[in-house]
């Protein structure tokens, strides 16, 4: 959904839509209630007139050829990646909080923060404080089972 808008054609809600296929996109603008496509992750969110509605629109971008990001916290997380670190960002409405994630694919051991997911074939080998994981400040040292 890359706009929503006010419509007498549109029986009920009274919204109609504007859809755009991300199929060959490495980027799109989206509003807030769009579905977000597997493997895309929200990099900011900010106000949005052209979001009838929530009023909130995306950025987001495809993961497919990426082994790190920088994603707002309310972003999906694609599997095998994890949340190496968090913090403050005005980039991310809402939340106000971004994550740095890193796709795992050559390591065989990693620091995450304690509420990233742990990859599946991955388990925690101990933990630790840290000012790099804004909320929780803990770490978790994961290596490949």
């Amino acid at each position: 959904i890359t706009s929503s808008y006010s419509s007498g054609g549109c029986a009920g809600t009274g919204v109609a839509y504007t859809l755009a296929n991300t199929a060959n996109q490495t980027h799109a603008t989206v509003c807030s209630m769009s579905p977000i496509p597997a493997g895309w992750v929200i990099t900011s969110s900010y106000s949005s007139g052209g979001c009838a509605g929530t009023g909130v629109a995306y950025t987001l971008a495809n993961t497919a050829n990426q082994t790190y990001a920088t994603v707002c916290s309310m972003s999906p997380i694609p599997a095998g990646w994890v949340v190496t670190s968090s913090y403050s960002s005005g980039g991310c409405a809402g939340t106000g909080v971004a994550y740095t994630l890193a796709k795992i694919t050559t390591q065989t051991y990693a620091t995450v923060c304690s509420f990233s997911p742990i990859p599946a074939g991955w388990v925690v080998t101990g933990s630790q404080s840290t000012g790099s994981c804004a909320g929780s400040g803990v770490a978790y040292n994961i290596r490949k089972a």
